[in-house]
């Protein structure tokens, strides 16, 4: 509590007065001579003790009347107490309008978004002509104060609702902050929401409190523009099976189907884009009629799983969504778009001592059993070391080494000069490494992830324990029934752990069980290339019994080596970047649409969904595609 002339407070002294006159007026007992004295001495004492009561309470009277003259003079305020809280001072409001897309929920001709803005436009008019207010949304901008009615007006008309919202009590936070700025005004902040679950998180609640501890003269009002017992039935997230696919592979979608507040019984549609030439129409794939139970109790929804597969899409970008037939109070979340991509085979360079050398790679990744019109991932060819040199890399996506000998550094200089181009080089090393001196200097150097230290023969296996990594991700969802203990590693490369003898870029991806490295990855030296290579420190090409020597391991000679064919497949995915993919983006998002190694482009055409075709041109020496303008649903 403040004054706002704290001086007249010493006009309390006044309350000395009343003290003065009380001692003053005392009136003095007067003597009598009376025979029956024992009664007038009760009937005296009685009188005493009700006139001292009585000039008691005139003194408080008194006291209090002179002490209130004073307080009042002074004129007492309330700090931080609302639109009252500075007599005199000119306002400093805050407008937060929650435009998130869940703003569209329609009640009979009005979205919650249109009633949040109807509701700041009345207040707006109705604020005191000094005051200064600022119109906010989720978006990404921040406006400042505006003085006039007629600008806050017209920023809240233009409002639309934003796909790619930040998070609201970053925008709380922001409010008050703008308000605080106005240290000479009456500080306050409207928010105006539909007090949905998804709107503030506890952390966020938290984040808010923190805010306004420090700015301690804001107050926040929260405008509720939502209604009770809403009902929506909605799309979850699509789960694509694969984002890259091969001709003849199958294309799996799934999406989960809520419905919130009543019974529902809905048609969800699947439409895919016609490929012919010239034709942009959606063709309807496939339907499944869902019964969605009722939940009016304002828990979790009730939740139903679709499932649609497309065979046989033919080469290219194919373009669709999944929609409901029926539509509801909130439309937004009725339709979920899908991009993916079929692509030739991915062709790989393997490179054994002789061609019997990758035998077992190459039937791990493209299965000779298989019919002739079944499709592989993959398509391998197979050279002996010596023709490297005459090899055209740069015709294939990635290639293996398998068990290197010692090579030329002209030869490891290409294969270097390759991986910064983008391409992808596994190294699999075995018995030709030995002596280890050679790849521990020159241009070998420039692809191995260290230098070797010695041959070990304590017998370990394959444990990778974190499944985190591109190269391994897809074993993730049945790691642990993959039993590797009973595919033994007999004999692998250590590599010397000293931090001077790593190279730049350099991590290790798996272990063995007994921890020492197993795969190790290293980036290219380009920063900005996204070539790739993968050194295991034990080959891939070793029969279960070799001629004059020791098998180095069972990985693919063990019973059943189904977790090999299931490994080799993850690497050499991983080499030619076909898991690096991103076809489908939130809208908001930055589009980042990597080229293909060595490809250049100058300038592009975006097709927008409304139908528009936007040009434009790319930087030189740019290798990825950057579009910062999605912002609607829909195909691009």
């Amino acid at each position: 509590m403040g004054f706002l002339t704290p001086m007249l407070l010493a006009g309390g002294m006044l309350v000395a007065v009343p003290v003065l006159l009380h001692l003053i007026m005392r009136r003095q007992p007067k003597q009598f001579v009376f025979p029956a004295l024992r009664f007038v001495q009760a009937r005296r004492q009685s009188n005493q003790r009700r006139l001292r009561l009585r000039h008691l309470l005139l003194l408080a009277l008194r006291c209090a009347l002179i002490a209130g003259f004073a307080f009042a003079l002074a004129r007492p305020i309330l700090k931080g107490s609302g639109l009252q809280g500075k007599e005199g001072a000119p306002l400093a409001v805050s407008l937060l309008i929650d435009n998130s897309l869940r703003m569209q929920y329609r009640q009979g001709n009005q979205t919650r978004l249109e009633h949040a803005v109807e509701m700041a436009t009345w207040l707006v008019e109705n604020l005191p002509e000094e005051s200064s207010v600022a119109v906010l949304d989720r978006g990404r901008s921040l406006s400042g104060f505006v003085t006039d009615a007629r600008t806050a007006k017209s920023r809240l008309s233009s409002l639309t609702p934003t796909s790619h919202p930040r998070p609201l009590e970053d925008k709380v936070c922001e409010a008050i902050e703008l308000v605080a700025e106005r240290i000479d005004c009456r500080q306050e902040v409207f928010l105006f929401s539909d007090l949905s679950i998804a709107s503030l998180s506890e952390t966020g609640l938290l984040q808010i409190a923190e805010a306004l501890a420090k700015a301690d003269e804001v107050r926040i009002y929260l405008v509720d523009v939502g209604i009770e017992n809403s009902q929506n039935v909605s799309l979850g997230q699509l789960q694509i099976s694969n984002v890259v696919l091969t001709p003849g592979q199958p294309l799996r979608i799934e999406v989960d189907v809520h419905s919130q507040g009543s019974a529902a019984e809905t048609l969800v549609e699947l439409f895919v884009r016609d490929t012919s030439e010239g034709s942009k129409e959606m063709v309807k794939r496939g339907q499944q009629m869902v019964n969605l139970l009722e939940n009016s109790s304002g828990g979790e929804p009730d939740t139903a799983r679709v499932s649609f597969e497309l065979a046989e899409l033919p080469l290219g970008t194919h373009q669709g969504f999944v929609q409901l037939a029926d539509t509801d109070p909130l439309p937004v979340d009725n339709t979920r778009y899908f991009t993916i991509e079929v692509r030739p085979a991915a062709k790989v360079l393997l490179v054994g001592v002789t061609r019997d050398d990758t035998l077992f790679v190459r039937e791990a990744l493209n299965p000779s059993l298989l019919e002739e019109h079944t499709t592989t991932r993959f398509r391998c060819d197979s050279i002996s070391f010596g023709k490297l040199p005459d090899a055209p890399l740069d015709d294939y996506q990635a290639i293996g080494l398998l068990d290197p000998p010692q090579l030329p550094d002209a030869v490891w200089n290409q294969l270097a000069d390759y991986a910064d181009t983008g391409g992808g080089v596994g190294l699999f090393l075995g018995h030709n490494a030995s002596p280890p001196q050679a790849l521990n200097e020159g241009a070998a150097q420039r692809l191995l992830p260290g230098k070797l230290r010695r041959r070990s023969r304590d017998a370990t296996y394959f444990r990778p324990t974190q499944l985190d990594h591109p190269a391994l991700t897809g074993l993730r969802d049945y790691a642990e029934d993959i039993p590797w203990q009973i595919y033994p590693v007999l004999q692998f490369w250590e590599f010397d752990d000293r931090a001077d003898n790593w190279a730049d870029n350099t991590h290790v991806i798996a272990r063995f069980a007994n921890n020492q490295p197993a795969l190790l990855g290293r980036s290219s030296a380009r920063v900005s290339a996204r070539g790739h290579v993968l050194t295991m420190a034990t080959p891939f090409s070793d029969p279960l019994q070799p001629v004059g020597r020791e098998p180095w391991n069972l990985l693919p000679t063990g019973p059943e080596p189904w977790p090999f064919v299931a490994l080799c497949n993850q690497l050499f995915t991983f080499l030619s970047q076909d898991d690096d993919v991103r076809a489908n983006f939130l809208a908001g998002e930055t589009v980042d649409i990597r080229l293909a190694p060595r490809q250049q482009l100058s300038s592009f055409v975006i097709h927008q969904p409304n139908g528009e075709a936007i040009r434009q041109t790319m930087p030189s020496g740019q290798d990825s595609i950057l579009i910062s303008t999605a912002e609607a649903l829909g195909n691009y």
